[in-house]
């Protein structure tokens, strides 16, 4: 039986909205949310990507980045008291001197917002290539602040892309404060590729790195993966240890932080 356009439009715009949201969305789970089968779903996809609002991907989709991909305003409500609490447990690991790398996660803004009140960040230099961090920490007395050059995304205003990877050279930090958008057994992932790029070569000039991800990334894989938990440094996270071991992970307990 055909079904009646209106309300296959209606499921299209279903469809948009779920992935400006979530920003990657498997097949498995379209069908799910939208109690529709897999040949249905992929239909819908490839409808909604001619239009040009998502970019399909082995097994799902994904929202244009930086024209519908959830703003970092938007992204700035979600999860908001347990991004506070993962915040304040990573200043317990901010270096007091030194060279630190702050990207341009929502968690790790709220950490900046965090030391900014700390103060005391005489002999402290930042580096970072979130706009929003620059603005927050730039002024700061006895902070030397520096913002990577790059391709700047509006949505989210950070500076990604080959330009921003070749000016990290030169730059060593103690450590780096990241972001992610899934985490699962093999490691961290994010949605787009030039933020995986970019994190990766953070990591080759990081001797310390942490990664800032609320319990809401837990078992969740997005397209691009950052590299396997050997690399990735110390996870800190709201998520239980019970949590993260039922989602198969498993990790050693000095690389890993739980906020309270």
């Amino acid at each position: 039986m055909r079904v009646p356009r209106h309300i296959v439009e209606s499921r299209h715009e279903q469809l948009r909205g779920l992935i400006r949201t979530d920003g990657f969305l498997p097949v498995g789970e379209i069908c799910r949310r939208l109690g529709v089968s897999a040949a249905t779903a992929r239909r819908d996809l490839s409808v909604v990507a001619a239009n040009g609002h998502i970019t399909r991907t082995h097994g799902g989709a994904l929202a244009d980045y930086n024209t519908s991909f959830a703003s970092l305003g938007e992204r700035l409500g979600r999860a908001r008291t347990a991004k506070g609490r993962i915040a304040a447990a990573a200043l317990q690991k901010f270096p007091r001197r030194g060279t630190v790398f702050l990207d341009a996660g929502t968690t790790v803004s709220a950490l900046a917002r965090l030391l900014l009140r700390r103060g005391d960040l005489a002999g402290l230099t930042i580096v970072t290539n979130s706009l929003p961090v620059a603005t927050m920490l730039g002024g700061a007395r006895g902070l030397d602040l520096h913002v990577l050059g790059g391709t700047f995304l509006h949505r989210q205003a950070v500076l990604l892309g080959s330009d921003a990877v070749r000016s990290l050279t030169g730059w060593r930090f103690a450590a780096a404060f990241l972001s992610g958008e899934g985490m699962d057994p093999a490691g961290i992932t994010n949605s787009h590729a030039d933020i995986a790029a970019f994190q990766q070569a953070v990591l080759r000039h990081t001797t310390e790195p942490y990664f800032c991800l609320d319990a809401t990334k837990l078992g969740r894989v997005t397209p691009h993966r950052v590299a396997g938990w050997d690399k990735l440094g110390t996870l800190i996270t709201d998520a239980t240890p019970a949590a993260l071991a039922a989602a198969g992970l498993t990790l050693k307990p000095d690389r890993l932080v739980t906020s309270k």
